[in-house]
């Protein structure tokens, strides 16, 4: 798979300063925090690293912005703050490089809370999301491939944005031993997530050959670790994120610097496959393994075709040769035919088309079968890197096993069929590759592979969780940590 669900959550965060009521009130604060405060309206520019090799690079800015004077030698007082990042990068996915360029703002309120966003991004598919916050109520506008959709998100809490965390720690008061909780909004899976932050000490860090003193900040986002390292006056100096992804402060040339040949960059898919001991052949219906190596709470591996029992995990192909399966449309199971930004079911072309290939069939497999036959003869097998959209893909008609997905499943629960999606790994040439493939319920649960040809798929689908893009941030627990020993398939 593309691991754009990885690349989104990697939090590349790097900003400056921020603060609260007229700029010298706004100064005084960080002063008596003990955090003296850069010049506002300087931008900063970081690295990007994967396992050492240069990717890209991000560059912020923070500044505030004031009222309109109200006499001649009235400065103004702050009216809000905006927060700005750029983000570069490179990937090579399956041997292709892609180019990723992103681009965020925020405007804060003087007392720090967050008014409104823009997000932009441009990849193999462009999206933009751009967020409103009225009485704790998120506005949200979307637009992809011309489509443009709204949705409402109800909030218990104002949130910090990716961009926003290091402002909000330095308008805190950065301090030995403190420990911070609050949400964070992530424009890229529109969900919200808690993020424990602990300042766990001063350390020495090397930077471009020079000891620098430092913060050590230790983060947690919903388990997810992540390291990051400030200086006494607010800048960001390193950033350790999962998968081996590290952002290091440069100065502007070197910073912009990319790469020049996808030769220079490791496959991302590659580095982040796990080996396997034992060569199996195709389409397998039993899968007997060892799991090791990683903390798998809250993780979906037992259920439907899997059980698991300490740390052996069975899977068995679904036999779908027997009779009973339930009719279209199938009722009570809201949660799995719910319309949703990114996968578009009540879209005229989805519906119109999934009633098309369908042409009248009512039997929830055969219904199935019919598009899945479709998504995997007419969706060219390309890899991607994007927020992966079924309305993008219906235009492009291209995409990895995301783009398969998403499509599939806004197609089948457009005919009112229950569609979930599953991600873990798939065996391929004694490796096991990240994936993602839908479910339907038939009456049971049946795992199906429109990517790789599969009705059913086979018994080499790990599923490790399933559901939305908020769920699938779960997956940088176990990567690169996780493996697995094969005992016994057939």
């Amino acid at each position: 798979m593309t691991f754009l669900l990885v690349f989104r959550q990697a939090q590349y965060r790097h900003t400056s300063n921020s603060g609260v009521g007229t700029e010298a009130q706004f100064l005084d604060r960080f002063r008596s925090a003990g955090t003296a405060l850069l010049p506002a309206d300087k931008k900063r520019y970081m690295g990007i690293y994967l396992k050492g090799q240069k990717i890209g690079f991000a560059s912020s800015r923070f500044y505030p912005v004031r009222k309109k004077p109200t006499t001649e030698i009235s400065n103004g007082e702050i009216d809000s703050y905006s927060v700005y990042e750029e983000i570069k990068m490179r990937l090579v996915i399956s041997g292709t490089p892609q180019d990723i360029h992103s681009i965020t703002k925020v405007s804060l309120s003087p007392d720090f809370k967050i008014r409104s966003f823009r997000f932009v991004m441009n990849a193999a598919h462009d999206i933009t999301i751009e967020g409103k916050i009225q009485n704790k109520i998120l506005l949200l506008d979307i637009e992809t491939a011309g489509n443009k959709s709204r949705q409402e998100i109800q909030l218990d809490e104002i949130p910090q944005m990716p961009l926003t965390v290091i402002p909000y720690l330095l308008r805190e008061g950065l301090k030995n031993g403190m420990r911070v909780k609050f949400p964070v909004f992530d424009p890229t899976t529109l969900s919200t997530q808690n993020m424990l932050v602990e300042i766990v000490g001063k350390e020495k860090i090397l930077l471009d050959n020079d000891e620098v003193d430092a913060f050590k900040i230790k983060g947690d986002l919903n388990g997810i670790p992540l390291m990051m390292w400030i200086d006494e006056q607010g800048n960001e100096l390193k950033e350790e994120s999962p998968m081996g992804f590290t952002l290091i402060a440069e100065p502007m040339s070197e910073a912009m610097k990319l790469p020049v040949s996808s030769s220079e960059i490791s496959d991302l898919i590659t580095q982040t496959a796990v080996p396997f001991n034992i060569e199996l052949p195709p389409d397998i219906s039993y899968l007997k393994m060892r799991l090791r190596g990683a903390d798998f709470e809250g993780f979906e591996l037992n259920g439907g075709r899997q059980t698991i029992r300490g740390s052996i995990l069975k899977i068995v192909k679904e036999d779908i040769s027997t009779p009973g399966y339930v009719s279209l449309p199938v009722s009570g199971m809201e949660q799995f035919l719910k319309e949703s930004p990114f996968i578009q079911s009540k879209d005229p072309r989805i519906v119109n088309l999934a009633n098309e290939i369908i042409d009248g069939e009512k039997s929830s497999l055969s219904a199935g079968r019919l598009l899945w036959a479709w998504v995997f003869k007419n969706i060219k097998k390309t890899p991607s890197i994007t927020i992966p959209s079924a309305v993008d893909v219906l235009n492009t008609k291209k995409g990895d096993c995301n783009e398969h997905t998403a499509l599939y499943t806004a197609l089948a629960r457009s005919i009112g069929l229950p569609t979930r999606i599953s991600v873990g790994l798939v065996y391929k040439d004694r490796y096991f590759y990240y994936h993602a493939w839908p479910e339907i319920f038939v009456g049971r649960w049946v795992a199906i592979d429109p990517t790789l040809g599969q009705f059913p798929a086979d018994a080499t689908h790990i599923r490790l969780i399933s559901g939305d893009l908020d769920k699938q941030m779960m997956l940088l627990k176990v990567v690169n940590n996780i493996s697995l020993e094969g005992i016994e398939y057939r």
